[in-house]
């Protein structure tokens, strides 16, 4: 109850991010029944009467695109994609990096140097090469792009999760479960991971931005989701970039579409690490910075007139 109170009064743009993630979760879960236009057998309805009509026009506030499909109905279609991937990703990711890094860290001797190694080599590796590598090979698609966006995602996390392990691995309370004769498994779901959580949690939703920008970025390159599925990274590459100058708004609303997300997402993970995080409660790292400033300068100034006086 703390964290939501501090959350809206201490971190007020933090919780208006919050509010509009829900409501992009909330958009795509109901899509069928908050879009004008309805989806059939996994094609959305279309007129190539209403094809290009720009915003405004009746019963399209969006307008429409080449085919006449209604881009409201379209964008709130691309919102449960989204939803989808970040989704997904985001749990996928975080259970490979918990795994490991816990693992690693516990175990350590010659199970952490193999699986560092193994991480290593997937840190070598320029990301964007290693999602078109994975896409190539395994084709278009949703649980393609999660796969290939999570697993890369999960390895190259698990190392901060092992540093963090570590640190809690070697606290007396960890030793004290080893004389007692506690077992690796009891000592990781004991001890390690519920001290590691607000850290996981920050890294997780830090990670529903990066999600975004690089689903948008694999279909622009033509590795995202199947054709004919609704995305906004879909939308920009299909038609927005063929279509830049004549009717701008279909490149123009996925991107701002795209943009707030990316934006919230990352103002949420800031957010949350300042709640959570207790070296950033009240330091200079919080939005309250300013606040611990001026308290200090009143403080100085009351001792200096004490000392004067005295």
């Amino acid at each position: 109850m703390q964290f939501w109170k501090d959350l809206f009064k201490k971190k007020t743009l933090c919780g208006i991010c919050f509010i509009f993630l829900i409501l992009i979760l909330f958009v795509g879960i109901f899509a069928d029944v908050l879009a004008p236009s309805k989806m059939v057998n996994g094609i959305l309805e279309s007129s190539l009467l209403d094809r290009m009509k720009p915003p405004g026009t009746a019963g399209h506030i969006l307008g429409t695109d080449s085919s006449g499909t209604d881009l409201l109905s379209y964008m709130i279609y691309g919102a449960r994609t989204s939803v989808i991937l970040c989704v997904c990703c985001t749990i996928l990711s975080t259970l490979i990096s918990l795994v490991l890094g816990i693992l690693s860290a516990v175990l350590a001797g010659t199970f952490d140097l193999i699986v560092q190694r193994i991480v290593d080599a997937f840190g070598c590796i320029p990301q964007m090469l290693l999602l078109l590598l994975l896409m190539a090979m395994m084709g278009n698609g949703i649980p393609q792009m999660v796969i290939a966006l999570a697993v890369p995602a999960g390895i190259g996390g698990s190392r901060m999760v092992r540093s963090a392990a570590f640190s809690v691995k070697d606290s007396g309370y960890c030793k004290n479960s080893d004389l007692l004769g506690g077992g690796f498994i009891w000592k990781s779901v004991k001890h390690v991971l519920p001290n590691i959580t607000p850290l996981v949690i920050i890294s997780a939703a830090g990670q529903l931005g990066g999600v975004v920008m690089m689903e948008a970025s694999m279909n622009f390159l033509g590795y995202g989701v199947a054709p004919g599925t609704p995305s906004w990274g879909y939308l920009i590459t299909n038609q927005g970039r063929d279509h830049m100058f004549d009717a701008p708004w279909l490149c123009l609303v996925p991107g701002i579409a795209i943009t707030l997300l990316t934006f919230c997402s990352c103002m949420f993970g800031d957010g949350v690490r300042d709640i959570l995080d207790p070296r950033l409660k009240g330091g200079v790292g919080s939005y309250n910075s300013k606040k611990l400033k001026k308290v200090l300068a009143k403080l100085s100034a009351k001792e200096e007139k004490s000392g004067e006086a005295a």
